[in-house]
């Protein structure tokens, strides 16, 4: 190796289900190996694949690209480099060494060396000081590599104050003491390793100074275990709150941050330890931003299934957990959102699925709609041949038919208990306009998507007002709403106007009080009713 490289890094995004990596997203795993490089003392040198896209083209000695969407889902503004652009770029690369890591084992294109199964920073570091090995990192440089790696984000294509950085907690499974579940690598790593709550503040602190203000403690399987108590001899350790406390007492003495959120937490652990998960979730609510989300994993509501594949919960888990989230977190929090709800996670094609599988699921989700319990998200996905040679479910017709109940019976109704019409939503991000609407989402984990059908600028923040709910997203318009320089599509969308009146207001402008709005509609009590959304 030359004594001073130049070492690219291109980050094609990753979008694993503990660790997310599209934009406005950024994953650690960018922001470790931009550190290594600087710890093995070379220039490192970052790129996204949109900067590709554009036409630019990395430089140097060596090129480390990140790519692999094990989860993949919808994204609004990119897409996580495909399989064709990878094999693209290693065609006309004209760098002598190529490293690629995905988050899963596949065919590797010619010209590159296929990392998936250690960290990839641990190997660059070797790589560039020595002999390459495939390793862990260890809690040192765990502690280095991302403080040293923060100011990387200020050459990321996405403006700063829109930026969410993932931050890894731990990595491992309190349930790999019994082999995990049947379709997940993380139990393959042995004992759950947790980083030290100081080094993770020390990373906070190093974004904030490089100007990233939006955070999210991704990279675990579950915050409730953070630490926990009886790991190694159980897999629903006892959670730890006092360690909880002392890492977000930490975080909330740091200035500047606007968005904290969370990911992963195990059903199982909460409803086996509901005591010690109540004052971890108090300690969450009572620090992170308002619209935070936990992620459970029933992945199956089929007993049957639960113990073929060895799941970490049963629907009797799940059911405790959401009951107990939703009475620590479920009240409106500033941003409009409530400030702390449960997410589920189904997963199609586990060993012995039935038909019943899906009825099963089905139910369990109408369990939670009668009790009058809130969800903020429901995530449908079939199983991923990363540890055992799985196949897409068999049953094709009731995956289908069980995705449609869900988004046309479930998630419409939910999304109308969580956010109902007239639910002010603060700090909305513009991001893309589609036809004559522009698309808008809050800064956050899972962030729901707004559309406002409005002559809108991207890359703004705005504040709105729900007026109509679709299956998984809401219409809404900018609040307060200018009656006399709106467009005409926006007059029609507030609630009960219609084209027909929407044209009697557009012709009676300007309108510059209730009465005159009031004599525009010849409608007394209509008017009383959107003049919420107005700027009179």
């Amino acid at each position: 190796m030359p004594i001073m490289m130049k070492v690219t890094i291109l980050d094609g995004y990753i979008d694993e289900p503990s660790r997310l990596g599209v934009p406005p997203f950024i994953s650690p795993y960018a922001r470790y190996l931009y550190g290594t490089i600087k710890a093995a003392g070379h220039e490192p040198e970052y790129m996204t694949i949109d900067h590709y896209r554009s036409g630019r083209r990395p430089e140097g000695d060596l090129l480390m690209i990140i790519s692999g969407a094990l989860v993949p889902g919808k994204y609004l503004r990119t897409m996580p480099m495909s399989s064709k652009e990878l094999a693209s770029i290693l065609a006309e690369s004209q760098l002598d060494n190529h490293i690629w890591y995905s988050s899963k084992p596949q065919q590797t294109p010619p010209g590159a060396t296929h990392l998936w199964d250690c960290d990839p920073d641990a190997y660059l570091y070797d790589l560039l000081t020595g002999t390459p090995s495939k390793r862990r990192r260890t809690p040192e440089e765990w502690a280095d590599w991302p403080v040293l790696g923060a100011g990387m984000i200020e050459h990321h294509h996405d403006q700063m104050n829109s930026l969410i950085s993932e931050l890894d907690m731990s990595y491992g499974c309190p349930h790999y003491i019994t082999g995990g579940c049947s379709f997940c690598t993380e139990p393959l790593f042995g004992k759950p390793v947790f980083r030290d709550e100081q080094s993770i503040i020390a990373e906070i602190k190093a974004l904030l100074k490089a100007g990233c203000v939006n955070f999210r403690l991704g990279g675990q399987s579950c915050i409730i275990s953070y630490k926990a108590e009886g790991i190694g001899d159980t897999d629903r350790p006892t959670p730890n709150p006092e360690a909880i406390k002392q890492f977000f007492k930490g975080i909330s003495k740091l200035p500047g941050i606007r968005v904290l959120h969370t990911d992963n937490a195990d059903p199982g652990i909460i409803a086996s330890h509901p005591e010690e998960s109540e004052k971890i979730l108090k300690i969450i609510t009572s620090t992170c931003t308002s619209g935070n989300l936990l992620s459970l994993g029933i992945e199956s509501a089929d007993m049957e299934v639960a113990e073929i594949n060895n799941l970490n919960s049963r629907p009797d888990d799940v059911m405790a957990a959401i009951k107990i989230i939703n009475k620590i977190g479920r009240a409106q929090g500033p941003t409009g959102l409530p400030i702390l709800l449960p997410g589920l996670n189904f997963i199609a094609g586990l060993e012995g699925e039935t038909k019943e599988t899906f009825e099963n699921n089905s139910q369990f989700l109408k369990n939670v709609l009668s009790q009058d319990l809130l969800l903020r998200r429901i995530n449908i996905r079939q199983v991923a041949p990363v540890r055992r040679s799985f196949q897409p479910t068999r049953l094709k017709k009731e995956f289908i038919n069980f995705k449609k109940f869900v988004r046309e019976e479930i998630d419409n109704q939910m999304l109308e208990k969580v956010i109902p019409a007239g639910t002010l939503l603060k700090n909305l991000f513009t991001e893309v306009k589609i036809g004559k609407i522009m698309f808008a989402r809050q800064i956050g984990t899972y962030p729901i998507l707004v559309g406002l059908p409005q002559n809108l600028e991207p890359g703004i923040f705005l504040d709105a007002k729900i007026t109509s709910h679709g299956s998984r997203s809401l219409t809404a318009l900018e609040y307060p709403l200018d009656i006399n320089s709106c467009s005409l599509a926006a007059l029609e969308e507030l609630p009960g106007i219609g084209k027909k009146r929407a044209a009697r207001l557009f012709h009676a402008r300007p309108i510059n009080s209730e009465d005159e709005l009031k004599n525009a509609l010849d409608d007394t009590s209509l008017a009383s009713q959107i003049i919420q959304y107005l700027e009179l």
